[in-house]
């Protein structure tokens, strides 16, 4: 150990994610320099950087005079070695001491330990660590203090427990659970938590040679579970290229070699016992000592399984811990440990733990299990044991765990040796893990794959998984191209693939307003059509004629199509079918069946474990809770659906919730909750050229101009929703027809509206949608230039309104028909019809609308008085959830988060919600919903 004299120095690598711990110690050198000297003690496991933490420290000293050393695992047993060591370069200072001192610490340095006691020893360091330090601060950096002597290291601890008059300055670094970070107790101690995944991130980035993809970078991440060294030696396997994205440790990691080193310390039993806690994953203690026994039987002089269990629980490589049942389970914690010991556990040992295990599972709970460590045990893996295998993951999925069909195939996958069938079953694992909605689970899978693999079918089914998480989490053009080229590579054995990659690239085109692409989808689609197509490949060609001729305007054909497909999904009851017979139910404008359909799609999903369906089909229930004037059920339905998206990485899907969620305000006239969920999703649309959101956007701004009596605005951004423009979509643009029909006439552009009325009456008459029909006759009494023809549609419209049961809509006829009346001299029947609407709009919270009804009154010579209520029953479905998240506790700011509303909004509804329940402070309504 050398000393290391003030100066200038390179500048020190980066330290990601330790900003508090530098702090510390920026603290710590500032203390020693001003005379007031201090130890401290970095305590963290293995690679989770103490010896940069403490080079970065050492920086820090400038103007000190630095010592380093490390501890040495050879000397650990040698008394006094390591305080020999820590002496050597302070031995030119021992003149400088009391004799009595010296005579002690000259003896350790001749090799013996003084008769002094520790405490007399460490009396004497002290005293030469402030003789040392008398012409410039003293810096003393000690690494691996874990394998410093038991003497020595009692004695350093001595001394660094008593500098605080000093200016000098004691780091040492040690394993957080060693006896050294014990015997060190006193000092200011500094823990290493693992790094957080965005400092684990920037740290990768920064020592990889070749920048990481996305989706390298995120499963190297996950692998290292925030060790600074494991990112680093990552990176340094990454060096080859980003295809090239380790599973494990390389085999050269310093990291990888401490547990090695673990392993190798334990007994034959003990290792035997991590063997079989490792490929049995959570393994009950029971079946964990049968099968030691199994695999120790005939060992002469082979501990118990118990004492064995001890051993491998004390050297920290596996731990037990209760499960949900009870159950003690053994386990290997820690993927990256895992990935360490399955590249270190030999192929005998691997087969033999396979083989006690498939021998000692037993029951129908542990049969997925069973047919893995029987397929892992063989010596070479029969036909029939790969068929058997495939059945057994087939079953898992058809009974609605998806997650452990994939768990099979992932842990067969790692020991067959046939490369296509290893492909197959990682491919297939992928698209499990998905429905499963784990997308990040599945794109590590993925990857493990060759793009091109040699069996088409293979490739396809990679490229159909690959696109359909680019579909609900990446740019859609780019999906549809992965969706499309797969559908090509199934052979006409596979046409249900085929099939479901047709219609994702045709939702991947729609997404991205490709609408040329989706009619060339359908094309395709129709010619793949064969007679005998079983009922799944029916609906799905059905549904892609049905939409194709609905997006064309050719309404009677679409008809017969869409009802197919509702017919078809009804008798085939699977959650994908039942979304696409939803949308189907939904063009046609049937919202009650929409909506029941879309129900039992979301339970479906739940049920057989396909998770990533979910938020999908709350898409669709909540579009048709909307048309049904649901909007309480409607909102629900899409914070759910939200929630949901986030939590399966579907970052589009969950766009689309927001969109909804933006339209739920904007038709209730709530500008700044409209406007707070449409910019909450804007980059995503803007950075993957979302074109159905856009257009869903441009409608919802176009709701609000028209709340705000800016019919202009609004007719500005319906002439925005054009081919070309980015927000094109015809189904939208239909949706949004009586929107802009009303701002066209407020305009005067009377012939403009007319056109687009004969369209959207052409689509309501051939779906025959009541409720579309109702808006239609609306848009004909606002155009109608006679007064008499005007109110002989606008009660056709109050009519059917009232058949199919949508209140808010009947409340905004009766305003535009009070309004007509009123300018035609009959303010008796306007003021009738306009206390109707202002009482919906209450019930509804649509203020706007609500101020306008107001207005509307007053100009009709009626005097309008407060509505109030002190009931808490009438408090409408949105007041109520406010209301139960002020009685958890929650602050304005955490409401309006959870339910994506601007803060104003909350104020609003909290206002309201006091003077109808009659309380005065939140400390009253959470006492009434408690």
């Amino acid at each position: 150990m050398e000393a290391e004299p003030s100066g200038d120095k390179p500048p020190s690598p980066a330290i990601h994610g330790r900003d508090r711990e530098i702090g510390v110690l920026r603290a710590a050198v500032a203390g020693a320099r001003a005379g007031q000297g201090a130890a401290v003690l970095v305590a963290g496991e293995p690679g989770t950087g103490r010896t940069a933490l403490l080079t970065a420290a050492a920086r820090l000293a400038d103007g000190f005079t630095v010592h380093r050393m490390a501890g040495i695992a050879q000397e650990a047993d040698l008394v006094p070695a390591g305080l020999h060591r820590l002496l050597l370069p302070l031995a030119p200072q021992l003149g400088s001491l009391p004799k009595a001192s010296a005579r002690l610490l000259a003896e350790v340095l001749s090799g013996r330990l003084p008769e002094a006691g520790e405490l007399g020893i460490g009396v004497a360091l002290r005293q030469l660590l402030d003789a040392a330090a008398r012409s410039r601060p003293l810096a003393w950096f000690v690494d691996d203090a874990q394998f410093l002597d038991e003497v020595s290291l009692r004695v350093l601890g001595c001394a660094a427990r008593r500098l605080a008059e000093l200016p000098v300055l004691v780091v040492l670094a040690a394993d957080a659970g060693s006896w050294a970070a014990t015997v060190l107790e006193g000092t200011h101690r500094i823990d290493l938590p693992p790094l957080a995944p965005s400092a684990a991130a920037c740290l990768l980035r920064d020592r990889a040679a070749v920048p990481p993809d996305p989706a390298t970078e995120a499963e190297l991440v996950h692998l290292a579970e925030g060790s600074p060294l494991a990112l680093v030696e990552l990176a340094t396997a990454l060096r080859r290229g980003p295809a090239a994205a380790p599973h494990a440790l390389p085999a050269g990691s310093r990291l990888r070699a401490h547990h090695r080193r673990r392993v190798q310390a334990l007994s034959d039993a003990a290792r035997t016992t991590v063997w079989l806690a490792l490929v049995g994953e959570r393994l009950p203690v029971q079946a964990l000592t049968a099968a030691t026994r199994v695999c120790r039987t005939g060992v002469a002089g082979s501990p118990g399984p118990a004492r064995a269990l001890d051993e491998a629980l004390g050297s920290g490589l596996v731990t037990v811990a209760e499960n949900g049942a009870g159950v003690r389970e053994v386990t290997v914690p820690g993927r990256l440990l895992r990935a360490s010991l399955c590249a270190e556990m030999s192929l005998a040992d691997r087969q033999a733990a396979h083989a006690a295990l498939a021998e000692v599972l037993d029951g129908d709970s542990v049969r997925l299990l069973r047919a893995v460590h029987r397929f892992a045990a063989a010596q070479a893996p029969s036909d029939e044991l790969v068929r058997q295998l495939d059945e057994t993951a087939r079953t898992a999925r058809a009974d609605g765990d998806p997650a452990a069909s994939a768990s099979v195939l992932e842990r067969a996958a790692e020991v067959v040796a046939h490369p296509d069938t290893r492909a197959r079953w990682l491919v297939t694992a992928a698209a499990d893990r998905l429905a499963a909605g784990e997308p990040e689970r599945s794109r590590a899978l993925l990857r493990r794959v060759l793009p091109r693999c040699p069996v088409a079918g293979t490739r396809g089914l990679r490229m159909l998984v690959h696109g359909e998480i680019e579909l609900r989490d990446g740019v859609p053009a780019s999906a549809c191209h992965s969706l499309s080229s797969a559908a090509g590579l199934f052979s006409p054995a596979e046409r249900s693939l085929r099939a479901r990659a047709l219609v994702l690239a045709g939702e991947a085109s729609c997404l991205a307003g490709d609408f040329s692409a989706y009619f060339a989808l359908a094309a395709q689609a129709e010619l793949a059509r064969l007679a005998d197509d079983p009922p799944t490949v029916r609906l799905v060609y059905d549904h892609f004629t049905g939409m194709a001729a609905t997006f064309r305007g050719q309404h009677a054909e679409a008809r017969h199509h869409l009802r197919g497909v509702i017919r078809t999904a009804a008798a085939l009851r699977d959650p994908e079918s039942l979304i696409l017979a939803s949308q189907a139910a939904y063009t046609l404008g049937e919202a009650g069946q929409a909506h029941a359909l879309a129900v039992a799609a979301v339970h479906g999903a739940r049920e057989s474990g396909r998770a990533g369906l979910v938020p999908g089909g709350l898409v669709y229930q909540s579009l048709s809770a909307l048309l049904l004037d649901r909007y309480a059920a409607a909102e629900a339905a899409a914070l759910e659906g939200l929630r949901l998206a986030e939590t399966t990485g579907q970052r589009n899907v969950a766009v689309d919730h927001m969109a909804v969620l933006g339209l739920l305000a904007a038709l209730q006239g709530d500008r700044a909750s409209a406007a707070l969920r449409l910019g909450a999703a804007a980059h995503e649309v803007a950075a993957r050229e979302l074109g159905r959101p856009q257009a869903f956007n441009c409608w919802v701004s176009a709701c609000i101009d028209l709340v705000e009596d800016r019919p202009a605005d609004a007719l500005h951004r319906f002439r925005q929703m054009t081919a070309g423009t980015g927000q094109f979509n015809p189904a939208i643009r239909a949706l949004a027809t009586p929107h802009y029909v009303e701002a066209a006439t407020r305009c005067g552009q009377r012939s403009r509206a007319a056109g687009a009325l004969h369209a959207f009456e052409s689509w309501a008459a051939g779906s025959g949608s009541t409720t579309r029909l109702a808006l239609a006759q609306r848009c004909h009494g606002l155009l109608a230039e006679d007064d008499s023809v005007a109110e002989e549609h606008f009660r056709e419209s109050l009519r059917l309104h009232q058949h199919a049961h949508t209140a808010l809509e009947l409340a905004k006829t009766e305003l535009f028909f009070a309004h007509r009346l009123r300018r035609a001299r009959k303010p008796g029947a306007a003021r009738s019809l306009l206390r109707e609407a202002l009482t919906i709009f209450q019930q509804f919270d649509a203020r706007p609308w609500a101020d306008r009804a107001t207005a509307e009154l007053r100009a009709a010579g009626d005097t309008v008085g407060p509505a109030t209520s002190h009931a808490k029953t009438e408090l409408t479905a949105q007041q109520m959830r406010i209301s139960a998240l002020v009685a958890q506790g929650a602050t304005n700011r955490e409401i309006a988060d959870r339910l994506v509303l601007s803060t104003r909004t909350v104020d609003y509804h909290l206002r309201n919600i006091f003077a109808r329940l009659g309380v005065r402070s939140r400390v009253e309504l959470a006492a009434l919903f408690r």
